[in-house]
């Protein structure tokens, strides 16, 4: 995990290893993996709208051509 200082606020980043195959059967299942796993986080947490997240990171768009 990576911590990163974003004004007062820190915040945190995830790193998940799976084996290719498994990436792939999650992006067809899945097209927008990372937004999917960001809203079952906030879920779980009770999270109501996307919008309370305090530090911007990366849109679920710019993965979108991800090949990893």
């Amino acid at each position: 995990m990576n911590v990163t200082e974003a004004g007062t606020t820190a915040t945190r980043t995830l790193t998940i290893v799976l084996p290719e195959a498994e990436w792939q059967a999650l992006r067809t299942a899945e097209p927008d993996a990372i937004g999917w796993l960001q809203a079952l986080i906030r879920q779980r947490l009770g999270e109501s709208t996307p919008g309370q997240r305090v530090a911007p990171g990366p849109t679920t768009e710019s993965w979108a051509g991800d090949t990893y």
